[in-house]
């Protein structure tokens, strides 16, 4: 590596550990100009276009990185990200393993490891694996946000919020501390201070996906139509894939049979009930995600972004 582009790689990683992304992307481009074959700086523009939300060119990018430098952590780091964002689970714990093997020490690798639990639908794993990490960096406040935000998962809102604040005294302005903050706060009732920490949280990026889910559960507890479409899918989340298919195959069931239970007893009154009930059930999981988003739209035009 030439020193011009080792400069434009510092760079670029400053940019990035600020948020801004578009800084990061210009430095790099003018890293792979100097260098074409730089592995470290195609992960890096990989990283970056992920934050951006595009995932077909950080795909392509990551993939250029594993191509020319297997050897580096880094490259598997981001392909285990963008395999994540893509819902390749099998490839991101691949890639995963090989991070742990050769890194058992890093607490960013646990809390990876962590994410790909949750997102695999194996949320009861999580808990050991981020302890793990918090014996790495105790005062990490990344570590300490996840661990809040694992504890306001499973309903213990005074945990949570006791870790979101240790966070938040070692970093004030810790994204991923401010949105745990919001979900503990969320959970003790809280709503304007819940609201307060997502705000906070976008206006740094207004796309950030975690912020975006605390404000959306914010406003839909503030809504007590919109409030149980969030309960029921925030439940089918936390159970996971198969069971969600399994609930709602029971519960069809259940209401094929009780419309024809009621028919043959005669209570064709309670069997028209029945159906129309369902129906109205069908039409809300429908209609409610519809009028929520555009609720949240309104609430987005009041945050005004950070200028860098």
């Amino acid at each position: 590596m030439s020193g011009e582009a080792q400069r434009f790689l510092e760079r670029a990683q400053h940019f990035y550990e600020m948020g801004h992304y578009d800084g990061a992307i210009d430095q790099l481009k003018r890293a792979l100009t100097d260098d074409p074959d730089l592995a470290e700086a195609h992960a890096w523009l990989a990283l970056c276009l992920l934050r951006k939300r595009r995932l077909h060119a950080a795909v392509v990018e990551a993939g250029l990185a594993i191509t020319l430098g297997p050897e580096l952590m880094l490259s598997h780091w981001v392909a285990a990200e963008v395999a994540l964002a893509k819902r390749d689970f099998k490839s991101a714990g691949q890639h995963i393993d090989i991070l742990l093997a050769e890194s058992p020490e890093n607490p960013v690798v646990h809390r990876l490891k962590a994410r790909w639990l949750t997102l695999t639908g194996k949320r009861a794993e999580r808990l050991p694996v981020l302890e793990q990490a918090q014996r790495l960096a105790p005062d990490d406040p990344e570590t300490l946000a996840a661990l809040s935000s694992h504890y306001a998962d499973v309903g213990q809102a005074e945990r949570a919020r006791q870790l979101a604040e240790d966070a938040l005294r070692i970093e004030p302005e810790n994204h991923s501390a401010l949105v745990a903050m919001g979900w503990a706060l969320l959970l003790h009732g809280d709503k304007q201070g819940a609201r307060e920490h997502a705000i906070e949280a976008l206006r740094a990026d207004a796309l950030a996906p975690d912020a975006l889910a605390l404000l959306t559960s914010i406003k839909t507890r503030s809504n007590p139509l919109l409030g149980a479409w969030w309960h029921y899918a925030t439940w089918m989340e936390r159970i996971g894939q198969t069971r969600s298919v399994i609930v709602l195959l029971t519960a069809f069931v259940a209401y094929r049979l009780g419309v024809i239970i009621a028919n043959q007893e005669g209570a064709t009154g309670l069997a028209t009930g029945i159906q129309i009930a369902w129906l109205a059930i069908v039409v809300y999981s429908f209609v409610g995600p519809m009028i929520f988003r555009k609720a949240l739209r309104r609430e987005l035009e009041s945050i005004e972004l950070r200028r860098f």
